[in-house]
């Protein structure tokens, strides 16, 4: 017995997948697809990538998880990394909020944004177990000038993606 599971073990290890031979395209296309073996190792490659990228890029990325595609001809498949089909993928945008359009979100905006995608949410009968958690206007608005621009919602937002990445 002891034998067979060391044999079953190598075999595991000589077909296990070697994630930084393939490009950030290939790894994006295989979120939610990944056996529970493989995991770690594809956190630990995409968090090495992360940290080489710069916020443009890692903002560019999370932007088109869970969507349709990526920009530049990025695709992902509209799930967060093997999280059941949850990850980025209801990730608001700064146009979410942003909703007169004039380049910026006070903090009526919002706060009124989040109120009608958790109406949205109810309505759909779809449960809300991490209202909770959701960030402050606060925590956003970092100059504290009582304005969001798109710098800040993207730093926000990008951090919040290291800071689940880390804790995958």
């Amino acid at each position: 017995m002891k034998k067979l599971a060391l044999i079953a073990l190598l075999a595991t290890a000589a077909w296990s997948v070697d994630f930084s031979q393939m490009s950030t395209e290939e790894l994006m296309n295989m979120r939610g697809t990944l056996t529970q073996a493989d995991r770690p190792a594809f956190k630990a490659e995409m968090q090495k990538r992360m940290q080489t990228m710069s916020p443009a890029e890692r903002q560019q990325m999370m932007q088109g998880r869970g969507g349709k595609g990526m920009k530049n001809g990025m695709q992902g498949q509209g799930r967060g990394m093997g999280q059941g089909g949850k990850g980025m993928q209801n990730r608001p945008t700064f146009a979410t909020f942003d909703t007169n359009g004039d380049g910026k979100v006070t903090e009526k905006e919002f706060y009124d944004a989040q109120a009608a995608k958790m109406t949205q949410k109810a309505n759909e009968g779809k449960m809300m177990k991490n209202a909770a958690n959701a960030p402050t206007f606060e925590s956003i608005d970092t100059n504290h000038d009582k304005e969001m621009s798109p710098e800040e919602f993207n730093a926000f937002q990008t951090k919040r993606m290291q800071n689940k990445m880390k804790g995958m």
